[in-house]
């Protein structure tokens, strides 16, 4: 007999925290439990060490590869035997009373249902953060105006959602293997592909902050913010492409990218008109709501840029 849910945990290097996420998930046949560790150093010392790891209906898949969460996420879902998908990260974890909020929507003609997020410091739970405030704001939002779009367009992190796994094969959607912001263009997929969805308000899933997670010093580590503006890019295009942009992605990164890396803005600056009917277009874009300062100096920046003077 197939189970009703698979949760997919991408693991790397951090084992007792691991420990504390799987405990927030009861043992259940109706629980497919896919840990996928992406080369940690002492893997192969986990199913001795960790009795958690051994309990019914949890499968612990060691890669070799050190793909990143999205390969490993990938490696879960070949796995993947649930009707509905739940992703969580090692570091975080579930809710007293996960089972029940789940079992409540198993019967859902949705194919994809967002729940809120409480989020605390990883060192002391009894400590709350604002991280990723942006989830139960546009979950409020939807709760007053009824707008679906930033649910299905800017809810880019993978966990706090259960999706439909007939939704993931049909349309193909995969995460990017790459190390930072794997998850935003499959999120971004899924929220497109959904027939219908579901939006509750009620907290299924802790995230955690850690001072030297990636969330740390956003866009400031090694590559990260290429990849970053790569993956928001892809993102801009796909909403053009399926007449759902509302907003850009990109705008975001390029004003990043003035500060931290102009050579990065340079490349994207010619590759506007991908994703906007002009130039000016997406500077007026860029620019709206800004103070006349950063109007001025991004428009003459802009302009040097485009004469090739810089």
């Amino acid at each position: 007999m197939s189970p009703t849910f698979s949760i997919i945990i991408p693991h790397k290097g951090i084992p007792d925290l691991l420990m504390r996420c799987l405990r927030a998930i009861p043992v259940s046949a109706d629980i497919q439990v896919i840990v996928v560790d992406d080369n940690s150093s002492d893997a192969d010392t986990y199913l001795d060490k960790y009795p958690e790891l051994s309990r019914p209906y949890l499968e612990f898949i060691r890669t070799t590869k050190g793909g990143g969460a999205g390969y490993a996420r990938n490696v879960g879902l070949e796995h993947a035997k649930g009707k509905w998908l739940l992703f969580a990260d090692a570091d975080d974890f579930y809710v007293d009373d996960m089972y029940s909020i789940i079992c409540s929507y198993v019967d859902s003609d949705a194919d994809a249902i967002y729940f809120k997020k409480k989020s605390v410091l990883s060192e002391d739970i009894s400590i709350t953060t604002e991280r990723c405030s942006h989830v139960n704001k546009n979950i409020d939002n939807f709760l007053s105006n009824g707008d679906e779009w930033p649910i299905r367009a800017q809810m880019y992190e993978p966990w706090g959602k259960m999706v439909k796994r007939d939704v993931m094969v049909k349309h193909d959607i995969r995460f990017d293997e790459v190390m930072y912001a794997d998850d935003a263009y499959c999120s971004l997929q899924i929220g497109y592909y959904a027939r219908t969805i579901l939006v509750v308000n009620r907290v299924l899933y802790v995230v955690t902050y850690r001072s030297n997670s990636q969330t740390y010093h956003f866009c400031l580590k090694p590559n990260e913010l290429r990849l970053r503006a790569e993956a928001a890019f892809r993102m801009d295009k796909f909403m053009l492409q399926n007449d759902f942009c509302r907003e850009h992605r990109l705008n975001f990164f390029l004003v990043k990218m003035l500060t931290h890396d102009r050579r990065l803005f340079k490349y994207y600056f010619f590759k506007l008109e991908e994703i906007y009917p002009s130039k000016l277009a997406a500077l007026q874009d860029i620019c709206k709501n800004r103070p006349r300062r950063f109007k001025i100096k991004f428009y003459l920046y802009s302009f040097l840029v485009w004469l090739r003077v810089l």
